[in-house]
């Protein structure tokens, strides 16, 4: 049987190849028309609430979407629409001629908007240069009656392409206390959100975990859910919403299959360029007893410190009634420095 360490190195390389490394896709060329009547030329890099190009000269460039008048892509038939159309040439015979030869100039057809497989924004997603990706590690070490000490690692990607948004997460837990291991739990999710109408959306989330201390070999589920989004503001998005997971166990007791029925809600606030605070919860229940629930809640305060450096302080408890009670809650505070790339 494969150790929980060699699972989760397995899982660590797998995502950062996935992060580091990439899929080479040409870029899209568009056009970006500013309010003010300016006019920017590059490579799409990201569009939202924020749209990001990348400029031959100027490099990296992020436009607030409240400026942006229009985004014309390659090949968009609204970059033609300002064009005056050419009319057609007629060639007038000579007086006395019993014929009139025309002349019609024939002009190009717009080129159709990119299709097929490159054109699915999961495929697209998938390159990896521009997923805004974080790496934060935590510790703390105690000395005294007792020698304790906690580590975390925490990795993190995210972006957003059109009505899709894609995040990967990977979490490491050890900790010892005189030597006796307390902890060592590893996570890791990927999560893919899309808009369906204003406000409303579906999602899919993958989870896997292991916790070598509550003797969890393995921990798989995955989920399906619908949700609306209550705030969609600049600064403050609140999303929440029910979904349907089935979750397949290997621990000390054997192996289980269980579907469960789930609500989620998640907060999102800038409080300034600075500061943000992010809150999750998510409660899962199996139909037939509902006494072996499921509840997790995360909660974060991030502080930039430069552009590439952050602080951050976070608070996690998981509660699963479905184990021996002294295995249920699994809850920490964890203040970590990071690194934005």
């Amino acid at each position: 049987m494969m150790t929980q360490g060699k699972r989760f190195l397995i899982a660590t390389m797998i995502a950062t190849a996935w992060g580091l490394g990439g899929i080479s896709v040409t870029a899209e060329e568009v056009t970006v028309h500013l309010t003010n009547g300016d006019v920017l030329k590059g490579e799409l890099v990201s569009e939202g609430q924020v749209v990001s190009i990348k400029h031959s000269l100027l490099g990296k460039i992020d436009v607030p979407k409240a400026h942006v008048k229009r985004l014309a892509r390659a090949g968009d038939s609204k970059a033609q629409e300002k064009q005056p159309a050419k009319k057609a040439t007629v060639a007038k015979a000579p007086k006395g001629s019993s014929s009139v030869s025309k002349k019609k100039t024939t002009e190009p057809e717009p080129n159709e908007p990119a299709s097929g497989f490159w054109s699915n924004p999961l495929v697209s997603a998938m390159t990896f240069e521009e997923w805004s990706k974080q790496f934060e590690f935590g510790m703390n070490n105690q000395r005294g009656r007792r020698i304790k000490e906690d580590y975390s690692l925490r990795y993190s990607m995210r972006r957003r392409v059109e009505k899709n948004d894609y995040r990967f997460l990977a979490q490491k837990f050890y900790g010892e206390t005189d030597d006796d291991v307390t902890s060592d739990r590893a996570l890791s999710s990927f999560r893919w959100r899309k808009d369906i109408s204003p406000g409303v959306f579906y999602q899919t989330d993958t989870l896997y975990s292991s916790d070598a201390v509550k003797e969890i070999d393995l921990n798989l589920e995955q989920k399906l859910g619908l949700g609306y989004r209550f705030i969609n503001q600049k600064d403050l998005k609140v999303n929440t919403g029910l979904g349907l997971s089935s979750r397949y166990r290997d621990d000390t007791r054997g192996t289980n299959s269980d579907y469960l029925l789930s609500i989620f809600e998640d907060v999102d606030y800038r409080l300034n360029p600075r500061f943000r605070i992010t809150q999750e919860f998510s409660m899962a229940l199996p139909p037939e007893d509902f006494e072996e629930y499921e509840i997790e809640f995360k909660t974060g305060v991030v502080s930039k410190v430069t552009e590439a450096l952050h602080m951050s302080v976070r608070y996690q408890l998981v509660y699963d009634r479905s184990q021996p009670r002294d295995r249920r809650e699994d809850q920490r505070f964890v203040s970590s420095i990071g690194f934005d790339f």
